[in-house]
């Protein structure tokens, strides 16, 4: 799969943080997470971890490592395989303040592993992405991204320190993350031949890529499923299931995406601007984009003219 259909898809991530916390885990004990229906990443600040999910897939990892585990998983973060006692994440978990938690492992020791956690879930407009397609926890090094240890510092900041905008700011940290892992995990399971299907079905690809070539064409799922030579049934369960939306979906993404960038970088009038990326009407463009956006085009415009 090429390079814009990749972007694309990684770009289709868009999540929300639904609770964040820091896990102490002293020698010896094994935190157990029951499943939760949101995907959860762990990102090791101190020591090393070792995360076992539903009891039998093991993972060790480094500071600097970022894990992402997919809903419905039981897990073990613990210190080392040798395990001494085993803690509900629940039983030791204190709320320090708005979706922000401290989950206190420790026996009352020095802790030997910290790790930062998230629980993360679509945004009410948007989707997990090829994030849906993963059925097993990956694990990734990422200690030579300094944006990514950056972008965790600046998690825990805005969890101490609450602002205005403080719940969108962690989002978009997240979200960066979560590009790089996803990205460093393509590069390496592409060499290992274990990419996920949404990044090697090359009938999607080709689907894919006709939507971000001519993102104004009179795009259908039964024209797409023909470019993709597929049935047009079966190209929309598969579309639907390694993307996260449904193919006409990705295509007023696709859309809106190109008239925000068409908005902030051109003079053309509202209405050029959503006949040109592949809209009816401007008021079928204009809703969409409050949806999307939270506001409408003139609007942020104007705001992003002001700002410049």
């Amino acid at each position: 799969m090429g390079t814009a259909p990749v972007d694309a898809l990684l770009g289709a991530v868009s999540v929300e943080i639904e609770a964040f916390a820091i896990c102490e885990i002293g020698e010896g004990v094994r935190l157990v997470i029951p499943p939760v229906e949101m995907i959860e990443v762990h990102y090791v600040l101190e020591g090393t971890l070792h995360h076992t999910v539903d009891e039998n897939e093991s993972l060790q990892a480094g500071p600097g490592s970022m894990l992402i585990v997919p809903p419905e998983r039981l897990q073990h973060l613990a210190t080392s395989s040798d395990t001494v006692t085993s803690k509900g994440c629940y039983d030791v978990c204190v709320p320090v303040r708005e979706g922000m938690l401290v989950v206190d492992a420790t026996d009352g020791k020095q802790p030997a592993l910290r790790v930062a956690c998230g629980a993360v879930m679509p945004n009410p407009l948007g989707s997990f992405g090829p994030l849906k397609s993963l059925t097993r926890a990956v694990v990734e090094d990422l200690s030579d991204f300094p944006v990514v240890s950056a972008a965790f510092a600046a998690l825990l900041e805005e969890v101490r320190a609450p602002k205005e905008g403080t719940r969108a700011m962690m989002s978009a940290l997240m979200k960066s993350c979560l590009v790089v892992l996803l990205r460093r995990h393509l590069e390496r399971s592409r060499l290992a031949g274990t990419a996920p299907a949404v990044f090697q079905d090359a009938r999607l690809s080709r689907a894919i890529t006709a939507i971000l070539n001519l993102p104004a064409a009179a795009h259908s799922v039964t024209s797409l499923a023909k470019e993709a030579g597929m049935s047009r049934s079966a190209f929309a369960r598969e579309f639907k299931t390694a993307v996260d939306m449904t193919p006409m979906d990705f295509v007023s993404r696709v859309r809106l995406d190109l008239a925000h960038r068409f908005l902030e970088t051109t003079g053309m009038g509202v209405e050029g601007i959503a006949t040109a990326v592949g809209f009816n009407s401007r008021s079928h463009f204009s809703h969409l984009f409050r949806e999307h956006y939270g506001t409408d085009p003139s609007s942020f415009r104007r705001c992003s003219t002001s700002e410049q």
